[in-house]
């Protein structure tokens, strides 16, 4: 048992006593569960304690493996560390994201950032981290913490959200479909392959064109000429071979490709229905035509159907709004990482310097004027 102690109204020395079934259950003052740490205040500063013991230690033994085999390439830590530490540090957001409103909480987030940082950019242990963000192209991890949460609101939890003052509403942003409906046995999943039309029976043909942002949808059903619209076999063709890779994939849990899939399936069941992907502007007439009929609804002024902005729109947008505020941060922050601040005032995801260079950029290295701060040299000039 976990009583949750706010403010210290709850002593732990004297416990309520509950009982299940006759026996008692022991109050504890955390416990983890689901691979989180919680505590009695809610304040999950065990979790992170630990989350930082276990990232310095895996960040140190990559360090070493990576030097040893892969000295050549200063990149691969940082990929290591967008791949499993990231996720690691910020893994069940959804249940300590809320403290992400106070300045201690994110402070400490950054510190659980720093060995990594260290690692990537082989700066002195004395380097601000936010020189050491900067350098390695790597957000503030408070920030990312920010951004997977508000992420993990929209479209999990289905909660309106604000951003540093930008509105987020969640009915605006389509929900994706769970991928726990389906049984793994199960596969869910329509496949394609490439055929010429050839005029035979029913064919038809579909294509999507995007002008000025705005998005446009045809199809033109071929047939030959004194022919009945026939019983049997239906071709479908398109030249979007990525929407078709998307109908092919099992666990694509996109609300638009879960409807299709179920209409297809239903067709499916009245009669044959087959999706072939065709080389695009190749001189077949029906995709042409439905080329064209798709600019046209593309120029048109009216909208027929409004469509949710999908979860990639959303994160772009997201991810500008943190970079920005990364920005205002780099700029407004006094005393730390100043000297760095001269020579790259601007930040970005891409990685700088590493190496001595990163030692020079940070004005932590082997000069007297760095060494005499420590009382190492007696004289900050260099010569």
């Amino acid at each position: 048992m976990l009583p949750i102690t706010y403010r210290r109204r709850l002593s732990l020395a004297d416990p309520p006593e509950v009982k299940l079934y006759g026996q008692p259950i022991r109050a504890v003052a955390e416990f983890k569960y689901l691979g989180v740490i919680w505590d009695g205040g809610l304040t999950f500063h065990s979790h992170f304690k630990d989350r930082k013991v276990a990232i310095d230690s895996l960040s140190y033994r990559l360090t070493l493996t990576v030097c040893k085999w892969y000295s050549k390439q200063p990149c691969l830590l940082k990929r290591i560390y967008k791949g499993a530490l990231e996720p690691k540090a910020l893994y069940g957001h959804g249940a300590w994201g809320h403290r992400l409103k106070l300045k201690t909480f994110c402070e400490y987030l950054n510190v659980v950032q720093r060995r990594p940082l260290l690692a990537m950019t082989r700066a002195y242990r004395t380097s601000p981290t936010l020189s050491l963000q900067v350098l390695a192209g790597v957000p503030p991890l408070d920030l990312r913490a920010i951004e997977t949460y508000a992420t993990f609101l929209v479209f999990r939890a289905r909660q309106d959200i604000t951003v540093y003052s930008e509105s987020f509403q969640c009915e605006d942003y389509g929900q994706m479909e769970s991928p726990y409906l389906t049984h793994p046995a199960v596969k869910d999943d329509i496949g394609f392959d490439w055929k010429e039309p050839k005029g035979e029976g029913l064919e038809v043909f579909t294509d999507g064109s995007g002008i000025n942002d705005r998005i446009g949808a045809a199809w033109w059903c071929c047939t030959l000429v004194n022919q009945s619209i026939p019983k049997g076999r239906v071709n479908v063709y398109s030249d979007s071979r990525s929407a078709l890779q998307y109908l092919a994939e099992p666990t694509n849990t996109h609300p638009l490709v879960g409807e299709v899939k179920r209409l297809l399936k239903r067709a499916r069941s009245e009669r044959g229905v087959f999706l072939h992907w065709v080389n695009a502007h190749v001189s077949y007439h029906g995709n042409e035509l439905a080329d064209g009929e798709a600019k046209a609804a593309a120029d048109s002024p009216s909208v027929s159907l409004d469509l949710p902005v999908s979860s990639s729109r959303f994160k772009c947008k997201l991810k500008s709004i943190m970079i920005q505020a990364w920005q205002d941060h780099w700029d407004y922050t006094p005393n730390k990482g100043r000297f760095t601040s001269s020579i790259i005032p601007k930040v970005s995801l891409k990685t700088h310097f590493w190496g001595e260079m990163a030692e020079l950029f940070t004005g932590q290295c082997r000069f007297p004027a760095h060494l005499f701060r420590f009382g190492i040299e007696y004289d900050d000039r260099c010569s």
